[in-house]
């Protein structure tokens, strides 16, 4: 369209001679019988009597449209006979209020009946409009005939492709599971099929100045409400150069609206008295139809199967441990067991366990893109048509737990690709209680993992999003959370409101490593520890370490650290090593990391009474030729802060030291360590 009206623009600067009319000729008419289209045999591929045509029109909100719009408009006529026919392109640019844009190009054939002293013309387009981000195709074609009095017209309007997307602000409105399907209602913008029509003409006494039409339209969609209407309008016009328009449209979905439209045109016309008659100097008149898609914006009639972003159908596979009776995993025939419900999944299958279901002895691994939920929380499912809650099926009143998974003989989840794990309590597993060996995009949230034989949660390899979130990690006998990234690729890692209590290895453990591009946010978690009057226990609350060539920025904020002595006479007067949260960058590994208040509680003795002692609330390490900047800012640390660098590596601390209730030392000294302007490192 653009093109099109740049064509139009460029023509219309030729010279007027060249694009003058001639004098009319009845040259070459046929003798005998009357002729219903009169054929010159001069063709014209030019602008032997019409020339190309430049507008500009602003109309106001209408039916099956709520914005106004401003469309740049031109026609460029391609093959005309001497006032009896017409061949030309037209196209239209459009951009609504609220910025969206749209846009018609379309084929006109016109032809002059001398008999009949009337214009018949034919016309097909493409029509597209963007409607809150999402784009609708249309064909249209339109048949007319244009008088010295009256005109008469008929279009119509077949959207193409898909033409039925969620309206922005509306979403599902309804979601119930039926089956082994979830369906949702939702408010959607739906392109409408349809006609229009209308009759009029010159209203007698204005000199051709005035014209009024009347007529009706019919739309509708398989999944709208049927249109039916009825219009009429107003419109004046000053020499073909400006055209003023009022309208007024009135049906049982769209109500009644009152359109104003105001255009200003250049070009395009036959010259003054060149035309034989009125009507045959019509022959390049703007074409009259419906420049927007109708659209109706409404919930749908009947509620549909939900469907993920790839379009698949979400498939929900309903386990419930005390099922009896017939078992297909439908919503009122859910399996009984884990095992039974994994046999009859698939790969993006949703596992929904209701809520008070208890599995001893049992495991789960899952295929990828599948979902593991368990009933009693919110779960929040984002679909092809918008996010929603998914539906319940227990009383609420009934709800006792979430489902429980005890005695696992390995480990109790297992995990893959694209999966998602919520609303478990994990008991007294064999192995780990949550794991995944090369896998990506894994989210845990709202998990109860306890007295697991190893890790609470263990992925090793692991790339993409990772996210443990909202969740209890408790007595485990290896690392509350442990995760090791794949050695390529880009990854974000997001640790919040995580409770990790008494685990026996680190409380988080997180290794990124190769050649990767890491995010991290670890925020709003407690991590805690309760020692023995002779615990001799080293390892960190926290431990963070960047190998090889990986790049890491990190924002670690609002986390609180606190470790705590059940001290007795049998207590050392001294207590070991220790450093409550550590952050090491190794080899060629580059680190940006935010340390923002964060408490960090401790009543570890210094060795030999000295606040250096090595023991530190936070510890940081530049090491090998590694790059590591730091900002500390509103942390608190009962252990102070340690910083060490190495000498062939980099250490750079930004100058908010001040805001820090605690005491830096450095290693070896601090002449090592270069200060840059606060706000220089960029945070996640």
């Amino acid at each position: 369209m653009l093109v099109l009206t740049l064509l139009a623009g460029a023509l219309l600067l030729q010279n007027p001679a060249e694009t003058a009319a001639p004098v009319p000729s009845a040259e070459g008419l046929a003798n005998g019988s009357p002729q219903w289209f009169a054929t010159p045999p001069n063709i014209s591929w030019g602008f032997q009597n019409f020339g190309p045509r430049l507008g500009v029109q602003h109309r106001s909100q209408g039916y099956g449209y709520d914005r106004g719009y401003t469309s740049l408009e031109s026609f460029v006529p391609l093959l005309q006979v001497d006032f009896q026919s017409l061949t030309g392109v037209e196209g239209n640019l459009l951009i609504d209020n609220g910025g969206e844009f749209g846009g018609n190009v379309g084929l006109i054939q016109r032809l002059y009946s001398e008999r009949w002293d009337r214009v018949f013309g034919v016309n097909v387009f493409y029509d597209h409009r963007q409607e809150d981000g999402s784009g609708f195709h249309q064909i249209g074609c339109g048949v007319e005939s244009l008088g010295t009095y009256l005109d008469g017209r008929l279009n119509g309007y077949f959207p193409v492709g898909d033409d039925v997307f969620v309206a922005e602000g509306g979403g599902i409105t309804s979601a119930e599971f039926s089956g082994r399907q979830i369906l949702v209602n939702f408010v959607a913008n739906k392109a409408l099929t349809g006609f229009d029509s209308e009759l009029g003409g010159v209203i007698p006494g204005t000199r051709d100045l005035l014209r009024g039409y009347a007529g009706m339209y019919h739309f509708w969609g398989d999944l709208s409400d049927d249109v039916t209407g009825v219009q009429a309008r107003l419109e004046a016009r000053w020499q073909n150069s400006v055209l003023l328009h009022m309208g007024l449209t009135n049906d049982g979905t769209f109500g009644t609206n009152f359109v104003l439209g105001a255009g200003v045109y250049w070009g395009g016309f036959a010259a003054k008295h060149a035309a034989p008659t009125r009507a045959a100097g019509r022959l390049a008149d703007k074409i009259y139809r419906n420049q927007n898609i109708i659209i109706d914006r409404s919930p749908l009639p009947e509620p549909v199967p939900a469907r993920w972003v790839d379009g698949t159908v979400i498939d929900v596979v309903h386990v419930n441990s005390a099922a009896a009776g017939p078992q297909s995993g439908a919503v009122d025939e859910p399996f009984a067991t884990l095992t039974a419900a994994q046999g009859a999944a698939a790969p993006g299958s949703l596992l929904f366990v209701h809520a008070n279901s208890a599995f001893n002895g049992e495991a789960v691994v899952l295929q990828d893109r599948q979902q593991l939920l368990g009933e009693g929380i919110e779960h929040h499912i984002v679909s092809l048509y918008g996010s929603f809650v998914l539906p319940t099926v227990t009383n609420p009143e009934d709800v006792l737990s979430v489902p429980l998974i005890a005695n696992a003989p390995g480990t109790a989840v297992t995990v893959a690709n694209d999966t998602v794990v919520s609303g478990f309590r994990i008991f007294n597993a064999a192995g780990d209680g949550v794991a995944g060996t090369n896998v990506a995009n894994v989210a845990l949230d709202e998990l109860s993992i306890q007295n697991a034989g190893g890790a609470g949660v263990d992925l090793f390899n692991a790339a993409g999003n990772l996210a443990v979130a909202n969740s209890f990690v408790l007595n485990n006998a290896d690392d509350g959370v442990a995760i090791v990234t794949a050695l390529s690729g880009q990854n974000t890692l997001r640790l919040s409101d995580n409770t990790i209590l008494g685990n026996a290895g680190e409380g988080i453990e997180l290794v990124v490593r190769g050649d990767t591009d890491n995010l991290l946010v670890l925020e709003r978690n407690l991590v805690r520890v309760v020692l023995g009057p002779t615990d001799t226990r080293s390892a960190a609350l926290v431990q963070i370490d960047a190998l090889n060539n990986s790049r890491l920025s990190a924002r670690i904020e609002n986390n609180t650290l606190d470790d705590t002595f059940l001290r007795d006479d049998t207590s050392p007067d001294e207590d070991p090593y220790y450093m409550q949260l550590a952050v090491n960058a190794w080899n060629h590994s580059r680190l940006d990391v935010g340390f923002l208040t964060n408490t960090l509680e401790s009543d570890r003795r210094f060795l030999l009474d000295q606040a250096a002692n090595g023991s530190f609330g936070i510890a940081a390490s530049s090491n090998d030729v590694a790059q590591f900047r730091a900002r500390f800012d509103g942390n608190t640390s009962d252990l102070n802060y340690g910083m060490a660098e190495n000498f062939t590596s980099v250490f750079q601390l930004e100058d908010t030291l001040a805001t820090n209730s605690g005491t830096f030392f450095y290693f070896p000294t601090a002449v090592f360590f270069d200060v840059i302007p606060a706000g220089t490192i960029p945070l996640p």
